[in-house]
Parts: structure tokens; sequence; C-alpha cells
């Protein structure tokens, strides 16, 4: 049997001869999204996730990426204000906040919060650049109180490594209390795996880079795999002790679909199973060897 390609009837899309030139390196889901956003121009992760079935949001969220770095897709901030727009807000000052706090108490719990987590007093910028992540950026108090507590257990206490965070979150589609407390329990996860693999690695989990670490939340968020299959692939892989040779394997495996450790290993022969092999019946025969064996007449060794 051949093919050839059937005349288009008018709906036909224009795809870029850059995709075409990425199928060898790129994942499924990769070309999947790049047609989808060719034919839509939807890039929201989470249209993504829903049209196109992918295993996660970090999927669709990894697909753009690659697309963005390839050079079919761009970055922009959508935060930015339009070209001949309108500027963006300044930061409120101290009298404007004081004012403020008179008529929004959450203003006054948001300082108090601060200022207990980085167990000092702030300064008034600081409290001028707290006041703006709520009022003005648009972040829910209790996000920023999270990611507060969260950097200030790193040792973390300033307001530029809380508003850097904070913008972090938001690109991870993190909006209210309740996500980010979801999302601050993923983050430990994410560091328990990395601390996990370093030990394979024998090194200490700060060595791993920021592109290593995205590699292993690949391998268990993408992928689907746990501690069980990363460390098969360390075995596979033997004395190389190479986090990118394991992201090989691991891609490969999750690419042939073997989700567990017997699908790459192949089914574990039994003992013996070569010389006492047994063959059931789909139905059974009907007869039963035992039927009236007790009234059978005993036969008896003949003696010569």
């Amino acid at each position: 049997m051949i093919y050839r390609l059937k005349p288009q009837q008018g709906d036909t899309v224009a795809v870029p001869q850059l995709v075409f030139a990425r199928l060898g390196a790129a994942e499924e889901a990769s070309v999947r999204v790049a047609l989808y956003v060719l034919a839509t121009g939807v890039t929201d992760p989470d249209k993504l996730c829903a049209d196109l079935k992918l295993r996660s949001r970090m999927t669709a969220e990894s697909a753009l990426a690659y697309w963005a770095g390839a050079g079919l897709l761009e970055r922009y901030d959508e935060n930015a204000a339009p070209a001949g727009g309108e500027p963006a807000p300044t930061p409120m000052r101290w009298t404007e906040i004081a004012a403020a706090s008179r008529t929004d108490p959450m203003i006054a719990s948001l300082i108090d919060c601060a200022q207990t987590t980085f167990a000092r007093a702030l300064t008034h910028s600081e409290m001028e650049k707290l006041v703006a992540l709520y009022l003005q950026e648009g972040f829910e108090p209790e996000t920023v109180m999270l990611c507060l507590a969260y950097l200030a257990g790193r040792g973390k206490r300033t307001m530029g490594a809380v508003s850097h965070e904070l913008k972090i979150w938001r690109a991870e589609g993190v909006a209210t209390g309740e996500e980010a407390d979801a999302h601050l329990k993923l983050l430990a996860l994410r560091e328990k795996r990395e601390r996990y693999v370093a030990g394979l690695l024998e090194i200490e989990p700060a060595a791993l880079t920021l592109g290593g670490k995205k590699a292993i939340a690949r391998w268990y968020e993408v992928y689907g795999y746990d501690d069980a299959m990363v460390q098969e692939a360390a075995v596979q892989a033997g004395p190389k002790r190479d986090l990118w040779y394991w992201n090989s394997i691991l891609k490969t495996w999750n690419a042939k679909g073997l989700r567990t450790i017997r699908d790459v290993r192949g089914p574990a022969p039994v003992a013996g199973a070569s010389r006492n092999i047994r063959v059931d019946r789909e139905t059974p025969s009907g007869n039963d060897f035992l039927q009236g064996a007790l009234d059978r007449p005993r036969r008896h060794k003949r003696k010569d």
C-alpha cells in the first residue's frame, strides 16, 4: 500500500520551515503545541493542556519555552504598558500608604507580617514596595504573606527577592492564597526529589544547575516517573554518573511508553519454567481422571 497527498480544499495552515527543521529534535508534545498555536494563535498553557490532552501545565509551558528559544514565538511582559499607552503607576508614598491603611486593614496586616518575618522594622521604601505589590500589582495579601515566609526560610529577607519570587509564581499560574499553598508544597516536593537525585549523583544539591533542576522536575511531573524509575536509569547507566545521560535514558523510555521497571527490564523468567510449563485450556475438557478411582480394580506389577 502506497499513499499520496490529497488535493487541498483551501483548509490549510502555513507552517514555517523552522518547524520542519525541528521535527527530528522536538518532542511529540512540542510539535503538537506548535501546530496548534499556528492554527489558533492560542498560547495559554491551560487552554493547550485542555485541548491537546497534555500531561500537565508544565508540558505546555516547556513546549512554549522550546519554540520561543527556537525563534517561532516571542516573549513579552504581560504587565508592561503597551506602546503609546499610559506609563506604569509610580509606587505609593509613605503618606499615601498611611492614609490608605485607615480604610484597608489588610495593609497594616501585610506590614506587620513582613516585619515579623524579617525580624526587623521595614523602611519607608520597603513599605512602599510591599504595599505596591498588593494595591498596584494585584497580588493577594495571603499570597504575599506565604511568599514572605517561604523566602525568609531560605535566608532571603529583601523586598527585591519577594517581588522577583512573586513574578515567578504569577508566571506559573499562582494567583490565590490556595494556589500559593499548593505551589509551596510542589516546591518542597521538588527539593526532596532534587536531594534524592543529587544523592545518586554523589554531589551536593546546591551543585545542581537550573537546567538540571528543570530536567529532574520533567522526569517526575511530565514523564510521571518515580524514584524507582530514576534509580533504574542510574543503574542502567552503570558507572557513568551524569544527569544528562540519565535524562536521555528517561526521555527514551518515555517516548517508548515504558512506565515501570518491569517494562524496562521485560518479564523475568520463572526458575525452571522451561522444564515445567503448564498450558491451561480455555475451556475444561470435561474429563475427570479421578472420577470412579475407588471402584477401579487395582493393578499389581507382574513379577516375571
